[in-house]
C-alpha cells in the first residue's frame, strides 16, 4: 500500500509540471526544429518549397554575410577583453579594499545601473554621449582639442568604433560579483605564503588570481559568444546594420533578412549556420575544461 500511494504521489508532481513541458515544447523546441527545417526550403510564409543545401551555398558566397561576420567577430572580441577585464579589476579592487563597508557600499553602487532598462542605457550613448552634432557630450570634449565632430554611430569610419565603446566602463552588471565570489573562495594560507614569498600584487593576480578563476572565466566567455551571436540589440536601436552594412551583425542580417526580405527560409538556414558555429565553440570550450581537470 505504501508503495503505491508514493508511484501516485509522484505521478502527481508531473502532472504540476506538465503545463510548464507544453509550453517549453510549443515556445522553445518547435520553433528550434521548425528553424532547422524550413533551412533546407524557400520560404515567405505563404509557400514552401523544397531546395536542399542551396540556402548554404548561397550563404557561403554572400559578402553581406561574411562582412557582418567580421564586424561580429571584431565586438565578440573586443567586448570579451573589454569587458572581462574591467570586470576583473572591480573585483580585485573591492576584494582588497580594507573597509568592509565601504566594499559593500561599492558593491551596491556598481550593481545599481543593472536595474536601469537596457532601451534607456542606449537611448542615453545615442542621444547625448555619442550624438552626432556639435553638442554630443564627446564631440564637445573634442571641441576643445579643436577636433571633430565626429559621426560615430552615423559615420561608415566611426560606427564599428562606437558600438565597442558603448557601455563604458563595461562594469555595471553581476559579472564583477561573479568574479568577487571567486576571489573570497580563494584560501587566505594561499595569500599569506605568497606574501611570505615577496609576491607583488601583479603578480599575484596573474599567477594566483587568474589560474584560479578559470572557471569563471569560461563561464564568460562561453555566455558572451552566445549572447554575441544572438545580439543585434544595438543595430536595430542605432545604425540599422549601417551605413554601408559596417555595424551589421548575423543575427541584424538574419532579422532583416526574415521580417523585410521575406526570405524566411534563409534566414533560417543563416540561424542554424550560427547554431552550429555555437554548439562547436561550446563544445570545444567545455573538453577544454575536462581535459584541464
Amino acid at each position: 500500500m505504501i508503495k503505491r500511494k508514493t508511484k501516485k504521489i509522484e505521478y502527481f508532481g508531473f502532472l504540476w509540471i506538465l503545463l510548464a513541458i507544453i509550453f517549453v515544447l510549443v515556445f522553445s523546441y518547435y520553433p528550434a526544429f521548425s528553424a532547422i527545417i524550413h533551412a533546407f526550403t524557400k520560404w515567405d510564409l505563404n509557400n514552401v518549397q523544397f531546395v536542399g543545401v542551396s540556402n548554404f551555398s548561397r550563404l557561403l558566397t554572400d559578402s553581406i554575410f561574411w562582412k557582418s561576420f567580421g564586424n561580429l567577430f571584431i565586438l565578440l572580441i573586443s567586448g570579451m577583453i573589454l569587458g572581462n577585464i574591467a570586470a576583473l579589476l572591480l573585483a580585485e579592487l573591492l576584494h582588497n579594499l580594507k573597509n568592509k563597508r565601504m566594499a559593500n557600499f561599492y558593491r551596491f553602487v556598481f550593481l545599481l545601473p543593472a536595474l536601469v532598462p537596457g532601451i534607456v542605457i542606449m537611448l542615453l550613448w545615442t542621444k547625448i554621449v555619442f550624438n552626432p552634432s556639435s553638442n554630443g557630450l564627446i564631440n564637445t570634449i573634442l571641441s576643445v582639442f579643436d577636433f571633430g565632430p565626429l559621426g560615430w554611430y552615423f559615420d561608415e569610419k566611426t560606427s564599428l568604433l562606437s558600438m565597442m565603446l558603448t557601455g563604458f566602463p563595461w562594469v555595471a552588471g553581476t559579472s564583477f560579483l561573479i568574479y568577487l565570489a571567486g576571489l573570497n573562495n580563494i584560501s587566505d594560507d594561499i595569500y599569506d605564503a605568497a606574501a611570505l614569498d615577496g609576491v607583488t600584487a601583479l603578480q599575484r593576480i596573474f599567477y594566483i588570481d587568474i589560474p584560479l578563476l578559470k572557471g569563471q572565466i569560461k563561464y564568460f566567455i562561453v555566455l558572451g559568444v552566445i549572447g554575441g551571436m544572438q545580439s543585434f540589440d544595438m543595430q536595430l536601436m542605432f545604425t540599422s546594420g549601417g551605413p554601408n552594412y559596417s555595424t551589421t551583425v548575423p543575427g541584424y542580417y538574419m532579422y532583416e533578412t526574415a521580417f523585410f526580405g521575406r526570405e524566411f527560409g534563409y534566414a533560417s538556414a543563416i540561424g542554424l549556420f550560427l547554431f552550429v558555429l555555437t554548439l562547436i565553440f561550446t563544445i570545444i570550450n567545455y573538453k577544454t575544461k575536462e581535459d584541464n581537470l
